[in-house]
């Protein structure tokens, strides 16, 4: 018996499977070309970006345009790593930038984005580097040193804060092998 629909009949099963087949293969691509489109938008908020980067320490960091001019303030951080009676082994420092909004000023103050340098070794210590019950978390790393930001860097609420926040996260640094 023939069906109404000519693709449907047994005879035609292997061209059925096929047509199938590429439906699919067309829909996923279509789905991930929208995920793609997604991601490249959140991180950008569809806007245009600049980047920072810093090639003895090997990263690059991405920043909305709106961020044009910013500043790039080093200091250090200093942390210690533990005993297993809680008291301090050793101590421990590293490098630590902050990356300044272009409309920071003293009478306004923005919330600066601060990146703290680690080590692969030092990271491996799980130091502590504030009186917070968390350590740092981890933005990213490379073959020679970890990305990571303090424990509540943004609990002070300076203006400009939800942004930074917004901002500095994992998608935002990209490493590759420093020249240091």
């Amino acid at each position: 018996m023939q069906t109404a629909i000519p693709w449907l009949n047994f005879r035609g099963r292997q061209l059925n499977s096929i047509f199938v087949f590429l439906m699919l293969s067309v829909s996923v691509s279509a789905q991930q070309a929208s995920l793609d489109n997604q991601k490249h938008e959140a991180t950008g908020n569809g806007t245009k970006t600049i980047e920072y980067e810093n090639a003895d320490y090997g990263f690059r960091f991405t920043l909305p345009e709106s961020w044009k001019g910013y500043r790039v303030l080093w200091s250090g951080w200093g942390g210690s790593v533990l005993g297993d009676d809680g008291s301090v082994a050793r101590k421990l420092r590293g490098p630590e930038l902050r990356i300044r909004h272009p409309k920071w000023t003293e009478e306004h103050p923005r919330e600066d984005m601060p990146i703290m340098i680690f080590t692969i070794a030092q990271w491996n210590e799980s130091p502590v580097v504030s009186a917070a019950p968390i350590g740092p978390a981890e933005l990213g790393r490379n073959k020679r040193f970890v990305f990571a930001v303090p424990p509540r860097w943004d609990y002070d609420f300076a203006e400009g804060w939800e942004e930074a926040q917004r901002i500095l996260t994992p998608d935002s640094l990209h490493t590759f092998a420093p020249s240091k």
